[in-house]
């Protein structure tokens, strides 16, 4: 199985358990209070964000510029973008929940759930709060670099390993029924 076929299938893993526990914090969210639930879960964003963030630039970026570690990072780079996304749809639902109430948030989530990352974007034009439309902006720029940079590097891990698979592959001789080397 080929690494970007790995990425992929671990990607859908992890994209379906974030979506049941977002389905579920919303859930939690709406029946034990929004607006409590959005600052609990804000104040544990950013942390993660920054963490994530740093981990990614420190460890990952130098181990995907060895051939042999492309692989591992390109995981920790989709693990990241996964992580950017869930933290980037996180901040979309409680800022439209802060500036628009649940109307907002109902409007977001009838958009299949991602809407109101575009919804608060939209907000935050419409108020003028340069800082918070920026902070969107520049974090979902952020979740697609880091998941075009973890596909190429599975690429580029998936074509080293076949490489190395067809240097190692023994060669093939067959015979013909006298014994004899056919070439």
């Amino acid at each position: 199985m080929s690494v970007t076929a790995r990425i992929k299938e671990i990607g859908s893993v992890v994209l379906g358990i974030a979506a049941f526990v977002g389905i579920a914090a919303i859930g939690i969210g709406l029946l034990t209070g929004a607006a409590e639930f959005s600052v609990w879960v804000l104040k544990w964003t950013f942390p993660v964000f920054s963490i994530t963030l740093a981990f990614s630039i420190v460890i990952l970026l130098p181990l995907s510029l060895l051939r042999p570690a492309r692989g591992f990072s390109a995981v920790g780079f989709m693990f990241a973008s996964l992580a950017f996304s869930a933290i980037l749809w996180l901040w979309g639902m409680a800022y439209t929940y802060s500036v628009w109430g649940m109307f907002g948030v109902f409007v977001g989530l009838v958009l299949l759930g991602i809407g109101v990352v575009p919804v608060a974007m939209f907000a935050a034009l419409v108020h003028g709060d340069w800082s918070n439309f920026w902070m969107l902006v520049i974090t979902g720029i952020v979740t697609i670099v880091f998941r075009v940079f973890a596909n190429w590097l599975a690429q580029k891990a998936d074509e080293r390993a076949y490489e190395l698979e067809r240097i190692r592959a023994p060669a093939v001789t067959t015979t013909n029924n006298q014994g004899n080397l056919l070439e």
